[in-house]
């Protein structure tokens, strides 16, 4: 019996393996940014801006929404080279419901995160030569770029 969560390659339980110990060495790792308090809590809309850049705590100077889309939609287009890309999908979500949880504990967890995490995750499943989606930005605003080839 096949199953459509079947998943290709050897190599792909080491990218799966590798990723995993990623996101939870990055969370050990850099916790020390935003110690936990021990209160779950949301970050209501007026305190989490579509255009935040954490000038103090991040080397990379790019939005917070921005990395968030484009990291989904690089490692989505990645992930469903070597296993079903509704599973990676799905695994990338995964991934990004537990980063909020851990945030959760910090700052507070952010439904627009998992809004564009999940644009990003479906952008990068859905990519056709019909119809691009792509996230960009300026010095005061993201901007979700949708891309129709004319003929």
């Amino acid at each position: 019996m096949k199953t459509c969560f079947k998943i290709h390659h050897k190599k792909t339980y080491s990218l799966l393996v590798a990723l995993l110990v990623f996101f939870v060495w990055s969370n050990l790792a850099f916790g020390w940014n935003y110690p936990r308090d021990g209160k779950f809590k949301q970050l209501r809309p007026q305190n989490d801006s579509w255009f935040f850049v954490d000038e103090e705590h991040w080397d990379i100077k790019a939005p917070d929404k921005w990395q968030h889309f484009t990291g989904c939609y690089a490692s989505q287009k990645l992930l469903s080279r070597h296993m079903n890309k509704y599973l990676s999908g799905l695994l990338l979500f995964s991934i990004g419901v537990y980063k909020e949880y851990e945030d959760a504990y910090r700052e507070g967890w952010s439904a627009r995160d998992l809004a564009v995490d999940v644009l990003g995750i479906l952008s990068a499943t859905y990519d056709s030569p019909s119809a691009k989606v792509f996230c960009t930005y300026d010095e005061e605003k993201i901007i979700l770029n949708m891309v129709f080839p004319l003929k």
